[in-house]
């Protein structure tokens, strides 16, 4: 599938009229009605989760010209639309509501009687899928959005997204519980970008499996290395590709100053994997860096340093993507929006999908 006219994923500060949102509030509900109609909720959440239909998504609600501003707008009006009687419940938003997640969950739980065990679950899912994409991928994006979708069955879905300081890019990342393995092995269904960083510490790569291991070593049993490596880092800033012998000392990137009371903790609690480590309340970005250069310094074990972000004119032209815009474009077809705002939608559609037709 092949991106036409791509609106870089990235904020648009625009001042727009309030019919504007009105008539795309209007449009998005009317269309994710007739999606859920026509193809059920679990469907509906296994497309949110990738982002070819999520871009069409936008499109199809005259979203598509907010560039990265249409994930907030979206999230916003899921949220206030969507009731738990459809058999789903969506919860987070922008910060600070992206945080208030745990708090949302209790409540669901209640309404969808939801036991214990699972409403823990669900919360920790929430916790480790923002520890991933802001400690485990450093990227240089900050979190700034977290939406979650929740259906009664248990299921869930995860949208992130993140800005870049001092640009206006962000970058989304989405995940799903369903047929996910872990959460810090090429966990997600998407990340999408319309720039690739040239060094991105992504412990999450496959080939940073033994790194992850030798991290999770070094703390539990290592402990004297690691103090060496912490009270005498190499001299000056440095990148972490530096301590690979290669060039590329435009990307300076300070080997961070951080507590060793953290690391004592860590070896307390005696992490069995790299999943459990990163779980650790205080072990975060500057941690996971940390541990990142000192087994590259003390073992010569390296993790991945490329980006995993996927830019839109890579994104895959396979019948399974194809299905959902298609999909999409049926529940278009057969919703209560009148010929007019069909037509309309359909246009934005295959105006930002070339290889897309319909009739």
């Amino acid at each position: 599938m092949y991106r036409a006219g791509l609106r870089e994923l990235r904020l648009i500060y625009s001042t727009k009229p309030r019919w504007y949102f009105r008539a795309a509030e209007n449009a998005l509900i009317k269309i994710v009605s007739s999606y859920i109609e026509l193809f059920g909720v679990e469907k509906f959440m296994i497309g949110f989760s990738s982002p070819i239909f999520f871009d069409a998504l936008a499109a199809s609600a005259y979203l598509d010209e907010l560039g990265g501003g249409a994930t907030a707008v979206i999230a916003a009006i899921l949220k206030n639309f969507i009731r738990p009687e459809m058999g789903l419940a969506v919860i987070g938003g922008k910060r600070p509501k992206g945080y208030k997640v745990p708090e949302e969950l209790d409540r669901i739980a209640e309404i969808f009687n939801f036991d214990e065990n699972l409403v823990s679950r669900l919360k920790y899912a929430s916790r480790m899928v923002a520890k991933v994409d802001s400690a485990a991928i450093q990227d240089g994006f900050q979190l700034y959005l977290h939406v979650m979708l929740v259906s009664m069955d248990g299921e869930w879905v995860i949208v992130q997204q993140g800005i870049k300081p001092m640009t206006n890019l962000v970058r989304r990342y989405h995940w799903i519980s369903r047929g996910l393995r872990s959460f810090v092995e090429e966990p997600h269904s998407g990340i999408v970008s319309t720039s690739r960083e040239e060094l991105v510490l992504d412990m999450t790569d496959e080939d940073s499996r033994d790194a992850r291991r030798v991290c999770v070593e070094a703390v539990n049993h290592d402990l004297s290395s690691l103090r060496r490596f912490y009270r005498s880092p190499p001299r000056g800033q440095l990148t972490l590709t530096d301590l690979d012998g290669q060039e590329h000392s435009q990307h300076v990137i300070d080997i961070p100053r951080i507590k060793w009371s953290t690391i004592l903790m860590a070896n307390k609690r005696s992490p069995r994997d790299f999943e459990e480590l990163l779980a650790l309340r205080g072990v975060g970005p500057a941690t996971i860096r940390f541990l990142a250069a000192a087994c590259m310094d003390l073992y010569q074990v390296y993790p991945s340093l490329r980006d995993p972000a996927m830019l839109f004119e890579e994104l895959p032209n396979h019948v399974d993507e194809d299905r959902w815009v298609y999909e999409l474009i049926e529940a278009i077809q057969e919703s209560d929006l009148t010929l007019a705002e069909k037509r309309k939608s359909l246009s934005r559609i295959s105006g930002v999908f070339s290889t897309i037709t319909y009739s």
